[in-house]
């Protein structure tokens, strides 16, 4: 291309000899299932559908999952197939056999239609691959349009390596409008994550490739993640039981962004509600205000931040370097806090009500309001945003996406956090039948009795696998923390356990069990804020209501409350402690520190 970026003479013709050049054969085409699990998609299904009808790749079929779509989905379908019912029933799930020539003489493929009862993606796509005949399965959306060469480049560079999954790009269609330019260099679209060149920690769902097998080892998609957030479920887990997953440059689709403001609000609260799910799952991928934290780095279309420094060349010593790389400035994320949900919430908002009745605070309140307005601004202005997509209004609706994205997501991250109940209610209530009574005896330390055959890393492991097989959220030790497994048991307290051993004479082992509890983030949350909220009232009218100062009593009750919670917390890991033990044999036992000897407890 020419310095403006437009196409010389030569462009033309290395695209016209890409186009006739020759595909080499490969020795093994492993058949594929393509399943394309689709809500209410008709606005860009016809189009995915045709697209994968010309896949470059010998072997394959396509299984489109409705889950129980209420438009033009079943009669889009029917199109495709011989045999398909436009109106099928609403009841159990019924499979339609597809034409494959689909009306062009390029299709390749076999195509099949599930219609089912709404449920959600996961479900729709544990469906898909629970119907489908493939060594491999491919998974895109029905808002995307597929490259002809995806399969032979995604699944060619699958079968000659050692990754367990494959992902590609995803990019913006050239004939998408400006509003959808505008979604993509702004926050919060589907991207990957990079470990480096090859190697990915997260691909996104709309194309991502895995083997069946591995698939079927973890289970599938958790059936929880009805929105979003599937496809980072399954890349951790995968990742957990030491498989790698990839990523070919060369296996892309065309992904049709949002068209309007409200549908990509409405992604971005789906896509808070699955982090919010992500959290209690997978604890150790988050800090403690819910933000992931990836190994890897995020490669997204936009930059997603403000960035005031200038990329770097690297030109290797006095201009000696064979290659010149570019070094590319990361977004100041600390600027960026100033647009988080967070932010918001703890600064601009209590600054805005408490400059009601305190009127010098209002500037204060103005100004940070602005603070955040502006680096939205300088976000938007810094947005590759392509050149025949780019309109007058373009870059003030990024910026107004930038400020309103943190808002819709965050608090919906919240929301889901906050009504989520980490202990399953089964699990909870047989723990409280196994400690029915509190004796109000000491619990932030617990003794156990077992042989010394017994390593304590052995019996930490037996925790944390009934911990995974009760589906209780922890977050185990990476190295760095001082306690051995983080238990989230409870909407107001969450609990740090340590465990040490101590040898015996007599050829066991004391196993001693630290349980230091805490509030949780809710707990703090709605602490803090009932405590700023009767300051506000007080401050308001207590001049001509002085008895309003005895709502500050109101917060030794609720710390109170609070410390209870931290105390039963304790005594259901008490019980869970209790349950493991006796199935590896052990004895509780009690430390009795006046004569330094330990007694046996009676069986609960």
């Amino acid at each position: 291309t020419t310095r403006e970026r437009e196409p010389k003479k030569s462009f033309h013709a290395v695209q016209a000899a890409f186009a006739v050049a020759p595909y080499f054969p490969r020795t093994h085409s492993p058949k594929v299932s393509v399943v394309v699990a689709t809500f209410n998609g008709d606005r860009t299904l016809k189009v995915c559908l045709d697209s994968l009808a010309r896949l470059n790749y010998p072997d394959y079929e396509v299984i489109v999952v409705d889950d129980g779509s209420t438009d033009t989905t079943p009669q889009i379908c029917s199109l495709y197939a011989a045999d398909a019912d436009a109106r099928p029933a609403p009841g159990a799930p019924r499979v339609l056999e597809m034409s494959a020539a689909l009306g062009s003489p390029k299709a390749r493929g076999a195509f099949r239609y599930i219609r089912q009862d709404n449920h959600g993606l996961s479900v729709a796509r544990n469906t898909g691959i629970a119907a489908a005949c493939g060594e491999i399965v491919a998974f895109t959306d029905s808002d995307c349009r597929a490259d002809e060469d995806w399969l032979h480049y995604l699944v060619g560079d699958l079968i000659t390596s050692r990754f367990t999954g494959m992902g590609g790009h995803n990019f913006l269609p050239p004939e998408d409008s400006p509003v959808a330019a505008a979604v993509l260099v702004s926050p919060g679209g589907p991207a990957h994550v990079m470990m480096n060149d090859r190697v990915a920690e997260h691909i996104p769902g709309c194309n991502m490739a895995f083997y069946r097998w591995a698939l079927d080892e973890i289970g599938g998609f958790d059936a929880i993640y009805t929105k979003a957030g599937d496809d980072v479920d399954v890349c951790w887990r995968l990742q957990e039981r030491g498989y790698r997953i990839g990523f070919n440059p060369a296996g892309f689709v065309w992904h049709y962004r949002r068209s309007t403001v409200a549908a990509y609000l409405k992604q971005q609260r789906g896509y808070g509600e699955a982090e919010a799910l992500l959290v209690r799952k997978h604890p150790e991928y988050f800090n403690s205000l819910g933000g992931g934290i990836w190994r890897g780095r995020i490669y997204a279309p936009g930059k997603f931040g403000l960035i005031l420094g200038k990329s770097v060349i690297y030109h290797g010593v006095f201009g000696t370097g064979f290659f010149q790389t570019l070094y590319a400035s990361e977004p100041s994320w600390t600027l960026m806090l100033l647009t988080s949900f967070e932010y918001h919430v703890l600064i601009t908002l209590p600054l805005l009500v408490l400059s009601v009745p305190f009127h010098f605070l209002f500037p204060i309140a103005l100004t940070s309001l602005l603070l955040s307005l502006t680096v939205c601004t300088g976000a938007a202005w810094q947005a590759e945003l392509p050149r025949e997509k780019n309109r007058w209004w373009s870059r003030p609706l990024i910026a107004l996406l930038f400020f309103l994205q943190p808002i819709a997501r965050g608090s919906a991250r919240y929301r889901g956090r906050f009504r989520l109940r980490p202990i399953p209610p089964a699990v909870e209530e047989r723990l409280q039948s196994l400690w029915r009574r509190d004796t109000g005896e000491p619990l932030d330390c617990l003794y156990y009795w077992g042989p010394a055959s017994v390593h304590r890393i052995d019996w930490v492991a037996s925790l944390i696998l009934r911990l995974d097989q009760m589906a209780w959220p922890s977050k185990t030790d990476s190295g760095w923390s001082e306690h051995d497994i983080e238990i989230f048991g409870g909407r107001w307290s969450q609990l740090q356990l340590t465990t040490a051993t101590e040898d015996h004479e007599s050829g066991n082992r004391i196993f001693r069990c630290r349980l230091r509890s805490s509030w949780s983030l809710p707990a703090h949350v709605a602490f803090w804020s009932l405590l700023g909220f009767e300051l506000l009232v007080i401050g308001m009218v207590a001049r001509n209501q002085p008895w309003l100062w005895m709502l500050l009593l109101s917060m030794p009750i609720f710390g109170w409350f609070l410390e209870q919670e931290k105390r039963n917390q304790q005594r259901l890991i008490g019980a869970f402690l209790d349950d493991v033990a006796k199935l590896r044999g052990f004895t509780r036992v009690r430390y009795d520190g006046s004569r330094d000897k330990f007694e046996r407890l009676p069986d609960r």
